[in-house]
């Protein structure tokens, strides 16, 4: 099996393993040490960037009114708007999911929702008439951080809601005190700025009409480092481009860095928009997301063929690395191409955390980062060196239907809660 460099991949890694959210300064300086690295390995990165929606929170606040007095600890949830500097008073109700029962009376009142406010219960608070909303994140019995969450441009179609979210702790005392009436402030500027992702192509030199694209992101979430989502992903794919830097490849590879993942595969839908006109020449996709667990489970997403999950069992087994297969949707930078009929592996290793201030690099390792690695080089060298391409460009009828729900739910289209299996929550 051809090796990679699992001490070189960690210490990139460890370099960017700070908060980068999408269309920051952090993010762009983190595109910046990919850049630099890629210059350093004799290869000509370029930049691509495009618009996204940020905001810069300036003021929130929860009061009770009645039947007590008293505040609650709150942020903004971005891109919902403002309220003038009084804020807007009424009538307190909680409305769980946002079910049509429940919001039967939310005419003009300031609601309670669960969890994270997705595009369906966006709407349904939009249709009924709310005046605001107050969401909560994380665990009653623990407190952590009060999530920095945001809507997505395709919310802006429902108009503007002014909300904020708390801890769970705090959102279960409103309800056991019987609030009824409060006052919510939300103040926040929003704009649209620039994201960017970093790109490399390396020529093939036998089949250069015939484009393999290599992807993982590099952005993260509020609060988190991103070492193992997705700084792992990002190291792994460099030592791809390191390997094919020195030994030049027979088709074309297209390595990219994707900007503004977490804020809705912003940077990848960016990317196949811009190239449209050249997605004929893309046969497949390897995308790294969420890698290096010291404690985990190494799985395989197909969102193509079953050619490639019997590849893919087939070099597992004679590599001996235990990893998991399945045909599948897996909710990442692959899924724009997937769009277009372009089938991609999604290689994953699942068990350290992610989204919150745990994902950090000790809870990684240079040995798990080289497993994927190693692997994941041995299956792009083989299929690269392959005399005829050796998977069909298609997706599966089962696999479009599960993408076809993924991307008509995204766009508001489709009335499914959470995303399809495949997704991260197995991380933990």
């Amino acid at each position: 099996m051809l090796r990679t460099d699992g001490d070189r991949a960690f210490r990139l890694l460890e370099a960017i393993s700070f908060e980068r959210l999408g269309g920051s300064e952090e993010e762009k300086q983190a595109a910046d040490i990919l850049v630099d690295k890629l210059h350093s390995i004799g290869l000509q990165p370029e930049i691509e960037k495009f618009d996204i929606w940020q905001y810069q929170p300036k003021q929130a606040r929860l009061e009770v009114l009645e039947p007590y007095i008293g505040d609650c600890e709150v942020e903004v949830y971005g891109l919902t708007g403002s309220t003038s500097d009084e804020g807007i008073e009424g009538e307190f109700l909680y409305v769980e999911d946002a079910d049509e029962v429940s919001l039967l009376e939310a005419e003009d009142k300031i609601v309670l929702i669960n969890k994270r406010v997705n595009l369906k219960k966006y709407r349904r608070l939009a249709e009924a008439g709310v005046a605001g909303f107050i969401t909560w994140g994380g665990n009653i019995y623990r407190r952590e951080d009060i999530p920095r969450w945001a809507i997505r441009p395709e919310y802006f179609k429902h108009g503007k809601i002014p909300g904020v979210a708390t801890y769970a702790d705090e959102a279960a005392d409103l309800i056991q005190n019987s609030a009824s009436r409060v006052r919510l402030i939300v103040q926040q500027e929003e704009e649209e700025v620039k994201s960017q992702n970093v790109i490399c192509e390396i020529q093939g030199d036998k089949h250069p009409d015939e484009v393999m694209v290599i992807t993982a992101h590099y952005d993260s979430v509020p609060y988190s480092s991103g070492a193992n989502d997705n700084a792992a992903g990002s190291a792994i794919i460099m030592e791809l481009a390191r390997h094919y830097a020195e030994n030049p490849p027979c088709r074309t590879l297209r390595f990219i860095w994707c900007g503004s993942e977490e804020l809705g595969l912003r940077g990848s839908f960016a990317h196949v928009k811009k190239r449209k006109e050249e997605l004929d020449e893309v046969k497949f996709v390897l995308n790294v997301d969420v890698a290096g667990a010291i404690l985990g489970k190494n799985v395989a997403t197909i969102t193509g063929p079953q050619q490639v999950e019997h590849l893919v069992e087939i070099m597992a087994k004679s590599s001996g690395v235990a990893m998991s297969t399945r045909q599948d949707v897996y909710s990442s930078d692959s899924i724009p191409f997937a769009e277009h009929g372009i089938p991609s592996l999604n290689l994953i290793r699942f068990g350290a955390p992610i989204h919150n201030r745990h994902d950090r690099a000790e809870y990684l390792s240079p040995y798990r980062l080289a497993e994927l690695g190693d692997f994941a080089l041995s299956f792009l060298d083989q299929t690269d060196s392959a005399a005829m391409f050796p998977f069909e460009r298609e997706i599966p009828d089962d696999v479009q239907k599960k993408l076809d729900k993924y991307l008509e739910r995204v766009r508001g289209k489709d009335e499914d809660e959470e995303k399809e299996t495949g997704n991260r929550e197995e991380s933990g």
